[in-house]
């Protein structure tokens, strides 16, 4: 058997797809970047500063000093900030098939392409997530031992996101087991969402929706022996991903082929105030 009907891009499309449909916290964060992901690469991203609103019925121009002309506008200079994202994880995936050629004209690459799209998911999400836990300040930490408690949690965070002006809409809250054991208690307060559409990994993980959050559990926290809840508003974290490389050969121990490939990425936080965390004491 000779591997030259090896196709790499049949592979790395599907573990893609896969990789989307099976991981949580990947598909809840900007991925506007990703773009052409390469190891080492920088993503430079330029960030408006804020942009001022006058009254324009009194004016702001002068004709004299302290006279304003009615109606009247000027331009102000706009501040960037710049931020860069570097892809700079490289993970590795090398497995044995039994043969590559047979697999692809059999069109059965879904049970390789999904185990290697579930250990990438969950390597991402552990990363995002640890990222996005300490990313901005935790609030202070207490006992989560009822729903009302895990309720109140909620609320905190929210509480965080609406004082640092975050906009309502897009935002999640991921929650541990731990946590969400205790929040199912107050389950008359969680509203069902309709989930159809949703990736499968969404719609298995989704909890439902409370006061303004889509809340998702996820044993991919830090911290998985207390209740542990992070909040954020998606355009707050970016995401990219890239399978860089991938590659067949003929195993030189056993009757196998030989599939390894890379997979590159990197996340960064262009606004922090968007994300809240809270770990329970």
């Amino acid at each position: 058997m000779t591997l030259a009907n090896f196709t790499p891009i049949i592979w790395n499309s599907q573990m893609l797809m896969d990789f989307r449909q099976i991981a949580i916290a990947a598909s809840l964060v900007n991925r506007e970047y990703e773009g052409d992901a390469r190891s080492g690469n920088t993503v430079r991203v330029n960030t408006a500063g804020a942009i001022a609103i006058k009254d324009y019925k009194a004016g702001v121009k002068e004709s004299a000093p302290g006279v304003k002309i009615p109606r009247s506008t000027a331009p102000d200079a706009i501040t960037s900030t710049k931020a860069d994202l570097l892809i700079d994880q490289e993970k590795s995936f090398d497995f044995l098939i039994d043969d590559i050629d047979r697999a692809q004209a059999a069109g059965s690459l879904e049970s390789y392409t999904r185990s290697a799209a579930e250990g990438m998911a969950e390597d991402a999400d552990k990363f995002i997530l640890n990222a996005l836990s300490t990313t901005n300040a935790h609030q202070t930490a207490s006992a989560v031992t009822s729903g009302e408690l895990a309720f109140d949690v909620i609320g905190k965070l929210r509480l965080v996101l609406n004082k640092a002006k975050v906009p309502q809409g897009n935002r999640v809250c991921v929650i541990n087991a731990e946590f969400e054991s205790q929040l199912l208690k107050a389950a008359s307060r969680i509203t069902n969402v309709d989930q159809s559409g949703s990736a499968e990994g969404l719609r298995n993980a989704n909890v439902g929706r409370l006061l303004g959050f889509d809340v998702y559990v996820s044993e991919n926290l830090p911290n998985v022996a207390k209740p542990q809840a992070v909040a954020w508003y998606k355009p707050s974290f970016s995401f990219v991903s890239q399978i860089e490389k991938t590659e067949g050969l003929r195993d030189t121990d056993s009757f196998s082929d030989r599939l390894r490939g890379l997979h590159v990425y990197g996340a960064k936080a262009f606004r922090p105030a968007g994300i809240a965390a809270f770990t329970a004491s």
